[in-house]
């Protein structure tokens, strides 16, 4: 796994030892992307029966749907939320998201949301600078150390922090949003935010490094042929992004469906459970 390997065994030579000699029993290892691939080879050194599966997504629950259901159930599931008073628990969704995003997301106006961690590392800064001139509303839904800095760098009046959400709010969330940005300026293991929204329906838009790329290159091969460098931007590059941005939001309806069902395509024929059983 990614994570393991970058923040835990990447430059302490026991566990790279350690790691080098468990896996050269494995019968067989599986790595998530290309870029695992090669970040488990200068980490362990050469392993030999590696394959490369990346991780599933339901493609039946993340799906695309008609945008007042969305609205109307992302509402409902912040009804449900537990009580966070004065949001002291960052782990919990902020208090009050349901008349807050009922309020926030009336109308039709264009949405962009970012799903994750609020860490300098994954760019979400970038994405905040980037949205400067643009016609846009905000969803930036996560819990981290960051988050105050991004609050003061937000406008107030285009931004909603939510606070972490589950599953279960988000499957809506990212029916109702133009474009899910990925902006991580860290390397990433895979991108399964991407996945997950472009199994929605919601058009990403990744900082194209790491294990990002590979999903931009996935989007790329099913985007109508004018519109495939809207799958990413230069990493930590806000002009780019704002540029690529602003395209995508300018998407004709026709335009706008057939990317959100390329998106979808891409998910359901690369990175499904189904897909991934195959490959398996």
């Amino acid at each position: 796994h990614g994570s393991e390997l970058e923040y835990s065994m990447r430059g302490r030579p026991a566990l790279e030892t350690w790691g080098r000699e468990v896996l050269a029993k494995a019968e067989t290892v599986f790595v998530g992307s290309a870029h695992i691939r090669e970040v488990l080879e200068q980490v362990c050194g050469h392993v030999d029966r590696v394959h490369e599966v990346p991780p599933g997504v339901d493609v039946d629950y993340w799906r695309p749907q008609p945008r007042d259901e969305a609205l109307a159930a992302l509402v409902a599931e912040s009804e449900r939320d537990p009580p966070n008073p004065g949001n002291a628990n960052e782990r919990l969704p902020d208090e009050g998201n349901a008349e807050r995003l009922a309020a926030f997301l009336a109308g039709d106006g264009p949405t962009v949301v970012y799903f994750g961690k609020l860490l300098h590392n994954k760019g979400v800064h970038v994405l905040l600078e980037a949205l400067v001139g643009i016609d846009a509303r905000a969803v930036i839904v996560g819990f981290g150390d960051y988050r105050m800095e991004l609050e003061a760098l937000a406008d107030p009046a285009r931004t909603l922090f939510t606070g972490p959400l589950e599953h279960r709010h988000l499957v809506h969330l990212l029916a109702l949003a133009d474009a899910c940005v990925v902006p991580s300026i860290f390397p990433e293991a895979f991108g399964m935010v991407a996945a997950e929204a472009a199994a929605a329906g919601c058009p990403p838009l990744v900082a194209c490094h790491s294990g990002l790329a590979e999903i931009a290159a996935g989007l790329e091969a099913e985007y109508p042929e004018g519109l495939r460098h809207l799958a990413s931007f230069e990493t930590g590059d806000v002009a780019d992004l704002r540029e690529k941005l602003r395209r995508l939001l300018a998407l004709t309806p026709p335009e706008r469906a057939a990317v959100s069902t390329a998106a979808r395509r891409a998910a359901v024929e690369r990175w499904s459970w189904t897909g991934v059983a195959e490959r398996l």
